[in-house]
C-alpha cells in the first residue's frame, strides 16, 4: 500500500508499518481526508499513542494537514478531541467519574521513583518471601553484577520480585486477587515448570545415597586430596583438579541440597584423560553416573517449586500492601491509570456509553508496544468505536522487558487472515538512501523470510558516502579483549580508539549529508552520527575514546546527586540551614569547585577552627547574612539565592565540566519545585514529615533510582556524537550510524520472568493469562530444557532488536566486525550479506577496510570545527581550537617529541597478571594502582584490598606472589635512591601550561629522598614506545617541579627511568 493511500474508513484497520514507511503521514493525511469528507468530526477523535512527545508530534501532524486542507475551523477543533498516552486516558475517565464511584475528584500521581520506594516498603513487611530471605544462596541468589554494579544476593531477589510485580500488573492482576485467582496464577506457573522438569523420581534420598557410596569409594582408594590431584592422577588440568577438590569438600547431609555441587561432579570434556587413561576411571565413572542422576531428582523440582510460590504469594502480598497505602492516601500509578479505568467501565457499562459516544473513530499508534492491560481497556472503546485504525510494526517489538507483548498484535492479524481488506501495509520506505534500502531489504528477508515484504525505496535523495561500510578487525592483529599475555590489542578496548579515530576521520573529510529538514547537502557534523549499543556501559567507554579523540558526546549517564556543583549548593543549603553542621561547611569549603581539594586549604581551615564557632572564610562571610531571610524560604528560592548570590553560573564557565554542572544545576531546582508540589500524603508514605532543606535532602537519596541521570548539558549540540543503546534509538534517525556489538550473542537470564498465555482468540489470552517463572536450575540438561522453552520468543526478540538498530540510517550504516562473533549473533544473520557484497569490490553500496592496530594510536591533531559566526573562514586557515582545561593522560603530545633515552633497571618478580586476562585492562589497572597504594600506606589492609572488585583475589598461592612483587618493588626503589623517606601515593596537581590551558591530573606515586624526588608512573601493560607515556610525565614534572621522572613497568619487573 501506498504511503499516500488515504485509507477509506471501516469498521477495523490493521496497518502494518515497517521501519521508515511513514505511518505518521499515513495516519494524519487519512484523518484529515476522512474530516473533510465529513466521515469524521475533528472534535471527535480518539488517538493512543505510548509516549507523551509522540502524542504532541501526531496532534500537530494532524493539525497541519487540516491547515494544509484549508480546515482552519477543524483544525481549531481538534483540541477538543483526545490525544494522548493510554495513561493520560485513563487518568481522564477516573477524574470524569471519581464522584461516582466514590474516589478522590484530584488523585495525586505517583512518580515511578515514589512507587518504586513504597513498592519496596511493602515489600520489607512481605512474609512469604521469608524462605528465600533465609537461604538465598540456595535459591540462586548468590550476588553478582548487573551492569556497572554489584547486586548482593538480597538485591537481586528485590529485583526479581519486582519483575514479578510488573508482568502480574500488565496483566492487569494482582491488584485485588480473589482466591480463586490466586489458586489459578499458582497452579499455571507450577505446571509449567513441572512439565519442563520432566521425569522425576520419587526415592531421592536413594540417589543421594548412591552418590554419596561412589564419593566414599575414591575417598577410601585416595585418603589424600593431595595424592589424587597429582598430575600423574587426576589432576591434569585446572578443571580435573577442581572435580577433585569438590569429591573432597562433599558430605552427605551437603548432598541432601547442594544441587551446585551435584552439578560439578557431572561428566565434562575436560575429564577425558581421566576416563581414557586412568586404570581407575571405575571411581570417576561412579561418581559420575550417580551425579547425571541429578535430573531426575525431586529435590531441584521441590525446590524451584518453592521458589515460584513464595514469590507468586510474596507478589500478592506486597501488591495487596502496597494498593492499601495508594488508597488510603489518595494516590494513583501509572498502573493505575489503566486498569482502575478498566475495572470502573467494565462494571459501569452505561459510563462506557457515555464516553464512547464522543468519538468517531479510534486510533491505535505502536501497537506492538500494547500491553494486555492497556489492550484490555483499549478494546472496549474499539468494540464500540465506528471505525478503529491499529498501527503497529511487529519486527520493532523489542520492548517487552517493559511488559509490551506483540503476540496480541499477531493474534489479532492472525484473526483478520480471512479478512484481506482489513489488513493494509506500507510497502515504501522514506527515509533511507536506494543503496541503503537494498542492505536493508537484504538484511530483512534474512531475518524473516517470506515473512518480510520488501520497501522500495523513496527517498529521493543520493548519498557522497557508501551505504554500508564494514571495518574488519581480524584475529590475526587483534584479541577480543585486551590481554597481557600477548601483544595484540583489545577489539573491545583499543578497538574503540580506532573506532573514535575513524570517526574524526569522516568528521574532517569534508563529506556532505543531506540536511533531514532542509533538503539540502552539508558538511557533516558530529550530531549526524549515532554510535548504537546494547548496553550502557559499552556506550560510556565508547565515549570516553570519543573525548579523547577531541570529539563531544550526547550520552545519558549517571551520576547527577554526585556532581561536584550540585553536591557544593547542597552543602551550602545545609550549612545556612543548620549552623552546627561544621561538616556541611568543611565539604562546602574544600570542594574541588573553589580548588579547595589539597591539603593546605585543609589544613588552615582546621588549624582555625574553634568549637562552637564558624569556620572563618570569605565565603562564609558572604553566605552567612542570607540566613535570616533564607530560613523562611520555600527550598527552590533558597537554591536560586545562593546560586545568584555566589555567581555560581558565571565561576562554572571556566570549570571544563561548567556546562554539565550548569545542566545539573538547573536540574536540581526543578526537583526542588517537584518537591514543594509534593502532596503531604505523598511524603508521609516514604516516610517523611514534612518540607524542608533536610527533608528535601532525604527525598533525593530515597528517589536516587530515578533521577541520578545526568540531564545533556546542551541536548542541540551539532558537533556531538550522539551515543545510544540499540533500545532507546528506536523511533530516531541519523545521517550516519555506527552499530557496535554485532559480534555478541544474548542467552536467557534466570531466573526468567515472563507473561504467558493458553493457546486461544485474544479474548482467551487476556482472561486465562499468568506470569511464567523459571528459576535458575544447576543441572544442565534441565537448564538447557527451559532454554528450549524461551528459545522462540527470545529469537524473534533477538531478530527485532538487530532489525531496529540497522534501520536506523538515512545514508550509511558503519558496521565494526570482529572476525570471531558468537553464534546468533548479529553477524551470525549478516555476514553472508557482507561476504556477497565484498566480491563486487568496493562501490557505492558497500566499502570494507582492514582495521589495523596502528589505527588505534593516539591522535596528534583533534578535530577542527566550524563554530557558527558571520565571517566565513576557510577551514584550513581557523586556528586550532584549545580546550580550556586537559589531563595529561588524556592529551596529546602536540610537540611529536621522540622517545627519551632513558635507563632500565630490572628487579623481581614481575606482576603476574595472565590469572586476571578475562577482566578488562582498565579495571585491572585500576586495580593495581589501589594495591600500591595500600601496600605502601596501610600494608595492614593489603589482603581486603586483594580482595576487592574487580579479581577478588583470595587464592593464597596468588597473594604470597603480589606480596613478593612489592617487596621486591620497595626494596629497589630503596637502592636506587638510596633510601625512600616518603612514599606519596595518587597526588593531585594542577597547573597551566605554555599555551594557558589549566592541566589537571593525579601522579601515581612521588618518591621523597634525602636529595631529590622521582615522580613514578605504574603501567599494567606491556612495554611501549608510544612517546604518550611520557608526555604525560613530562606535564607532571613541569606542574610539580620534579625532574626525575620513570614508568614502573610492573608485568615486566622493569623500573625505566629518565631525568628531563
Amino acid at each position: 500500500m501506498s504511503h499516500s493511500a488515504i485509507l477509506s474508513p471501516q469498521e477495523l484497520t490493521l496497518i502494518k508499518a515497517g521501519a521508515g514507511a511513514g505511518k505518521t503521514y499515513t495516519i494524519q493525511n487519512t484523518l484529515a481526508e476522512w474530516v473533510k469528507r465529513g466521515q469524521v468530526k475533528a472534535d471527535r477523535i480518539l488517538a493512543v499513542t505510548f509516549t507523551t512527545d509522540a502524542a504532541s508530534e501526531m496532534s500537530t501532524r494532524i493539525r497541519l494537514a487540516l491547515l494544509k486542507e484549508g480546515l482552519m475551523k477543524d483544525a481549531r477543533l481538534l483540541r477538543k478531541s483526545t490525544i494522548s498516552t493510554i495513561h493520560a486516558f485513563g487518568f481522564e475517565i477516573l477524574k470524569t467519574f471519581a464522584y461516582e464511584a466514590g474516589n478522590s475528584p484530584t488523585p495525586r500521581q505517583l512518580t515511578e521513583q515514589e512507587q518504586n520506594f513504597l513498592l519496596r516498603e511493602a515489600l520489607d513487611k512481605a512474609r512469604s518471601i521469608q524462605p528465600l530471605l533465609e537461604d538465598l544462596q540456595h535459591f540462586g541468589y548468590t550476588g553478582g553484577h548487573a551492569g556497572d554494579e554489584y547486586q548482593e544476593g538480597v538485591d537481586q531477589l528485590t529485583s526479581t520480585i519486582l519483575s514479578v510485580i510488573g508482568k502480574l500488573r500488565s496483566l492487569g492482576k494482582g491488584f485485588a486477587t480473589s482466591p480463586e485467582e490466586r489458586q489459578a496464577l499458582l497452579g499455571q506457573a507450577k505446571a509449567v515448570i513441572t512439565k519442563v522438569y520432566g521425569h522425576v523420581q520419587n526415592d531421592g534420598a536413594a540417589l543421594t545415597g548412591d552418590l554419596w557410596r561412589a564419593i566414599e569409594a575414591v575417598k577410601t582408594e585416595y585418603p589424600y586430596q593431595k595424592e589424587l590431584e597429582q598430575k600423574s592422577e587426576w589432576g591434569n588440568n585446572k578443571q580435573t583438579r577442581a572435580f577433585v577438590g569438590d569429591i573432597y569438600a562433599a558430605s552427605q547431609q551437603r548432598l541432601e541440597s547442594d544441587w551446585k555441587l551435584w552439578a560439578s561432579l557431572q561428566h565434562s570434556e575436560d575429564f577425558k584423560k581421566i576416563q581414557e587413561k586412568h586404570p581407575r576411571a571405575d571411581l570417576a565413572e561412579a561418581v559420575w553416573n550417580a551425579a547425571e542422576k541429578l535430573s531426575v531428582h525431586p529435590g531441584p523440582l521441590n525446590d524451584a517449586l518453592q521458589h515460584i510460590e513464595c514469590l507468586i504469594e510474596g507478589v500478592l502480598e506486597v501488591l495487596a500492601e502496597y494498593q492499601q497505602t495508594k488508597e488510603q492516601a489518595g494516590l494513583v500509578d501509572y498502573g493505575d491509570m489503566v486498569h482502575l479505568a478498566n475495572d470502573m467501565l467494565a462494571s459501569n457499562p452505561a459510563w462506557l456509553d457515555e464516553i464512547a459516544s464522543g468519538y468517531d473513530c479510534l486510533i491505535i499508534d505502536e501497537f506492538q508496544d500494547t500491553n494486555p492491560l492497556q489492550y484490555a481497556l483499549l478494546r472496549r472503546f474499539q468494540k464500540s468505536s465506528k471505525h478503529t485504525f491499529i498501527v503497529g510494526d511487529l519486527k520493532q517489538s523489542i520492548m517487552g522487558f517493559q511488559g509490551s507483548d506483540s503476540r496480541l498484535f499477531a493474534t489479532l492479524l492472525d484473526d483478520s487472515d480471512q479478512q484481506p481488506e482489513v489488513v493494509k501495509e506500507l510497502d515504501s520506505n522514506w527515509r533511507s538512501t536506494p543503496e541503503l534500502m537494498d542492505f536493508i531489504n537484504d538484511m530483512g528477508e534474512t531475518l524473516y523470510a517470506a515473512q518480510y515484504k520488501k520497501l522500495a525505496p523513496k527517498a529521493g535523495y543520493q548519498s557522497d558516502l557508501p551505504a554500508l561500510q564494514a571495518l574488519r578487525f581480524n584475529k590475526d592483529s587483534w584479541n577480543l579483549d585486551a590481554n597481557s599475555r600477548s601483544s595484540k590489542l583489545g577489539f573491545t578496548s583499543e578497538g574503540n580508539t580506532a573506532l573514535a579515530n575513524h570517526i574524526v576521520d569522516l568528521l574532517c573529510s569534508g563529506k556532505e549529508i543531506t540536511d533531514r529538514q532542509t533538503k539540502t547537502k552539508r558538511a557533516i557534523r558530529g550530531a549526524d552520527i549515532a554510535v548504537l549499543a546494547r548496553g550502557h556501559r559499552r556506550l560510556r567507554k565508547f565515549a570516553d575514546a570519543l573525548r579523547t579523540a577531541g570529539i563531544d558526546v550526547q550520552i545519558q549517564q549517571p551520576g547527577f546527586l554526585d556532581c561536584d556543583a550540585v553536591q557544593w549548593v547542597l552543602n551550602a543549603l545545609q550549612g545556612l540551614n543548620n549552623s552546627r553542621d561544621q561538616y556541611a561547611w568543611l565539604d562546602l569549603l574544600t570542594s574541588p569547585l573553589i580548588k579547595g581539594q589539597n591539603t593546605d586549604r585543609l589544613q588552615a581551615l582546621l588549624t582555625g577552627y574553634r568549637e562552637k564557632f564558624r569556620f572563618e572564610n570569605e565565603l562564609t562571610e558572604q553566605l552567612i547574612p542570607l540566613r535570616k531571610f533564607l530560613r523562611t524560604q520555600p527550598v527552590k528560592t533558597q537554591l536560586l539565592t545562593i546560586i545568584e548570590e555566589t555567581q555560581l553560573f558565571e565561576s562554572l564557565r571556566t570549570q571544563p565540566q561548567g556546562p554539565q554542572y550548569r545542566a545539573n544545576l538547573i536540574k536540581l531546582i526543578g526537583l526542588a519545585d517537584e518537591f514543594e508540589a509534593l502532596q503531604p500524603e505523598t511524603l508521609n508514605a516514604m516516610g517523611i514529615a514534612g518540607k524542608n532543606v533536610a527533608t528535601f535532602q532525604v527525598w533525593l537519596k530515597q528517589s536516587k533510582d530515578g533521577i541520578d541521570d545526568q540531564p545533556g548539558a546542551d541536548p542541540q549540540a551539532e558537533n556531538a556524537v550522539v551515543l545510544k543503546t540499540w533500545h532507546s534509538s528506536k523511533g530516531l534517525e541519523w545521517p550516519v550510524v555506527m552499530v557496535l556489538d554485532a559480534e555478541k550473542a544474548s542467552e536467557p537470564r534466570f531466573p526468567n520472568i515472563s507473561m504467558a498465555y493458553p493457546d486461544g482468540g485474544i479474548d482467551t489470552m487476556l482472561e486465562q493469562s499468568f506470569v511464567q517463572i523459571l528459576p535458575q536450575f544447576d543441572n544442565k540438561a534441565t537448564k538447557e530444557r527451559c532454554s528450549e522453552l524461551l528459545a522462540e520468543d527470545e529469537t524473534e526478540t533477538t531478530k527485532n532488536l538487530y532489525y531496529v538498530a540497522l534501520t536506523r540510517a538515512r545514508e550509511q550504516i558503519i558496521l565494526p566486525c570482529w572476525e570471531g562473533y558468537t553464534d546468533g549473533s548479529m553477524l551470525t544473520y549478516i555476514e553472508p550479506l557482507l561476504s556477497a557484497r565484498a566480491e563486487q569490490g568496493n562501490s557505492a553500496l558497500y566499502e570494507e577496510r582492514k582495521v589495523i592496530s596502528s589505527d588505534a594510536d593516539l591522535r596528534e591533531d583533534t578535530v577542527k570545527t566550524v563554530e557558527r559566526t558571520e565571517l566565513l573562514i576557510a577551514q584550513n586557515e581557523q586556528p586550532t581550537k584549545l580546550q580550556h582545561t586537559i589531563s595529561p593522560s588524556l592529551s596529546k603530545d602536540e610537540e611529536r617529541q621522540e622517545l627519551p633515552e632513558t635507563q632500565t633497571t630490572a628487579y623481581s618478580s614481575g606482576l603476574n597478571l595472565d590469572t586476571f586476562s578475562g577482566i578488562p585492562a582498565n579495571e585491572l589497572g585500576i586495580w593495581v594502582h589501589r594495591l600500591y597504594q595500600v601496600y605502601l600506606t596501610e600494608p595492614a589492609l593489603i589482603d581486603k584490598a586483594m580482595a576487592m572488585h574487580p579479581c577478588y583475589l583470595t587464592d593464597e598461592v596468588q597473594k604470597n606472589a603480589l606480596m613478593l612483587h612489592f617487596e621486591a618493588f620497595t626494596t629497589h626503589m630503596n637502592q636506587l635512591m638510596g633510601g625512600v623517606v616518603q612514599w606519596r601515593n595518587e597526588v593531585p596537581v594542577v597547573g597551566m601550561n605554555q599555551q594557558g590551558q589549566v592541566c589537571s591530573g593525579v601522579i601515581d606515586l612521588i618518591l621523597v629522598g634525602e636529595n631529590e624526588s622521582w615522580l613514578v608512573d605504574h603501567k599494567t601493560d606491556r612495554r611501549s614506545k608510544n612517546t604518550s607515556y611520557w608526555h604525560q610525565l613530562r606535564y607532571y614534572s613541569a606542574i610539580s617541579g620534579i625532574e626525575k621522572i620513570a614508568i614502573n613497568w610492573a608485568a615486566q619487573n622493569t623500573f625505566e627511568i629518565n631525568r628531563l
